[in-house]
């Protein structure tokens, strides 16, 4: 980080930036209006760039609107004109002629109009942010990040795990480690007054990479293995069996985890079964190395009986038969 310099051998030269005018919201996101002012006062440069939206924080702040994530939106788009006009600034100078020699010595491309493009581009990308809902209790919060203290799910509403559909919730095991951008309260009183644990979830916001690496282990299961027999993209229940959401033992697993497999039913993979390589599961119990993680081929058909669901097929095997 560069630092302001005002006295000394350095006195009369021009001041620098303490952080850099392009990245202001990042800094902005991790102090508060009253941290903000007393920054203002210790550098011109931040006096500059900190001014407009200090006072967009304090009127935010006058109006109660406290907590960072109710004037964000706010925030962000002032942040980000900001940062568009300074790469418009760059593209625009004009630079005086310069000698072969001095070409020879630049350093990199001048600024260009497809430069600033380029940079909106990649700003309005790291500033895109995709929020969610979980239920506060399931997790060990931590700055910057979320733990899950045990199975549990990421859901685009307050609703219960078993009201959501498939596709508006993501399955998260225990232990896994969520980076988080920013975590809030639900302020929305729909979400808060859907039952009576509205209250005890927050919101929390995540990069699109995070939740697309959620979306792509949709659907995948976990096996012990000398419990089946492979045939290919097929494999057998050779005794009565579960799948697992985990590797952990069925034991450990609450219901919602677990899907009971009867002896002689086959399972539909979308691709054979995989060694177990994800991080928080290989180091779970002795006996990981004999589970297998497979990802089903179609939906599976259930029926509950106590607090379980019992595999009896595929949806599609249901939608053919009555096709016939």
């Amino acid at each position: 980080m560069m630092v302001t310099v005002s006295g000394g051998e350095y006195a009369g030269r021009e001041l620098l930036d303490v952080w850099p005018r392009g990245d202001m919201y990042r800094l902005l996101c991790m102090v508060q209006a009253p941290t903000a002012a007393r920054l203002l006062a210790g550098s011109k440069g931040l006096q500059r760039d900190l001014e407009d939206p200090l006072a967009l924080m304090r009127s935010n702040s006058l109006t109660k609107e406290e907590e960072p994530q109710k004037h964000e939106h706010a925030l962000e788009a002032q942040q980000a004109m900001a940062a568009l006009e300074l790469a418009l600034a760059e593209a625009s100078q004009v630079t005086p002629p310069m000698s072969k020699a001095e070409e020879a010595e630049v350093v990199g491309p001048l600024p260009t109009w497809q430069g600033a493009w380029e940079e909106l581009r990649t700003m309005e990308a790291a500033l895109h942010t995709e929020m969610r809902y979980i239920y506060g209790p399931d997790w060990e919060v931590k700055p910057g990040k979320c733990v899950s203290k045990k199975g549990t799910w990421l859901k685009r509403t307050t609703q219960f795990s078993w009201e959501v559909k498939e596709a508006h919730k993501l399955y998260i095991p225990p232990g896994v480690v969520m980076p988080v951008l920013q975590i809030g309260q639900v302020t929305d009183q729909v979400e808060i007054k859907r039952h009576e644990w509205g209250g005890q979830h927050l919101r929390v916001w995540l990069k699109p990479p995070i939740v697309r690496s959620l979306e792509q282990r949709r659907g995948t299961w976990f096996v012990y293995w000398p419990h089946w027999e492979d045939d290919g993209l097929q494999i057998v229940a050779a005794a009565d069996t579960w799948l697992k959401r985990t590797t952990q033992m069925s034991g450990e697993l609450q219901p919602f985890e677990l899907i009971y497999v009867p002896r002689g039913m086959a399972i539909k993979l979308a691709r054979e079964p995989e060694a177990v390589d994800e991080q928080w599961e290989k180091a779970r119990h002795a006996h990981v190395h004999q589970h297998r993680k497979v990802i089903l081929g179609a939906a599976p058909l259930t029926v509950k009986q106590d607090k379980y669901d019992i595999f009896v097929g595929h949806a599609e095997d249901r939608l053919y038969s009555m096709r016939r």
